[in-house]
């Protein structure tokens, strides 16, 4: 309650009130009632989707009407993999929407897309959260949580040699130091196979099935599986994507293309997780 108050500028008791009306209006109870740890009732939850699908109405009815009025340059920095399997979408519909409105991308390791920011050099930034790293002139914001998960060919065998073959990103990525360190607190022996700054590089490594890769859970490339649990190798966590924006001298443009990201990404995360559940409840998965 505290924590959102502060993001909207508003009063703690002004927040509670605004939840009691939301409640009224619904007829239903949508928190539990221990308000220091907030959570939601199945009426909440029910209530949730519905609610974030008419704020996303909202701001995209914002956006559009005010899109014919916005143009300039916006520079954009991010991982390969990010401008590979989360921009594409996001880019089209942005580029349909503010057609005055040039984007260019930049695309580098996190700590180095803070280096550029700070540089003058990145408005807008998708970046993966690292301890430590982040633009000392921008603004953070989490966009989505996204699972890592380790893939190999399809029927491939790379995951069972000993020790086992691994496709990185160069030292300094948040993928390959959780990768790394999981399989030394599991006492699974490995070897570097591959050190590539693209992703294709690491795909086509996979692929060959000469060696494993890690990446998230909701990038599917055909002819590459997930590997089960049962494959030997550990279960990796979930990394956190964020947002960065240059908190001086940002365009009107890169706002608006910063709030079609969040839209974009953050929407694409829900129906990731949708997807997920209904293969989890399929014949198939079972």
């Amino acid at each position: 309650m505290t924590r959102v108050a502060r993001m909207l500028f508003r009063t703690q008791p002004a927040i509670s009130l605004q939840i009691k009306r939301l409640e009224d209006a619904a007829g239903r109870p949508l928190f539990e009632s221990d308000l220091r740890h907030l959570r939601l009732t199945p009426q909440g939850e029910t209530l949730l989707p519905y609610a974030r699908a008419v704020l996303k109405m909202h701001d995209e009815a914002q956006m559009k009407l005010s899109s014919e009025e916005i143009d300039g340059r916006v520079t954009l920095g991010c991982p390969d993999l990010y401008a590979a399997y989360l921009l594409p979408e996001t880019l089209a519909s942005f580029r349909r929407a503010y057609p005055r409105v040039e984007v260019s991308v930049r695309c580098s390791l996190s700590r180095q897309i803070a280096a550029d920011m700070d540089a003058g050099l990145v408005d807008v930034a998708i970046a993966t959260r690292m301890p430590g790293v982040g633009p000392k002139t921008g603004d953070a914001a989490r966009l989505r949580s996204e699972r890592l998960v380790w893939l190999g060919a399809v029927n491939g065998e790379a995951h069972r040699r000993s020790p086992v073959p691994l496709a990185m990103l160069p030292e300094g990525n948040l993928y390959r130091d959780v990768a790394l360190a999981a399989l030394n607190e599991a006492g699974v022996g490995w070897r570097i196979a591959c050190v590539s700054e693209s992703i294709a590089g690491l795909q086509a490594m996979a692929l060959a099935d000469a060696a494993v890769i890690v990446l998230s859970a909701s990038v599917h490339v055909n002819g590459l599986e997930r590997l089960p649990p049962d494959s030997g190798l550990p279960e990796l966590p979930e990394v956190d994507i964020m947002l960065w924006r240059r908190m001086q001298g940002l365009s009107q443009a890169a706002e608006h293309f910063a709030r079609h990201i969040e839209l974009g990404v953050s929407g694409a995360a829900a129906d990731d997780r949708q997807d997920e559940d209904e293969t989890a409840r399929s014949p198939a998965a079972e």
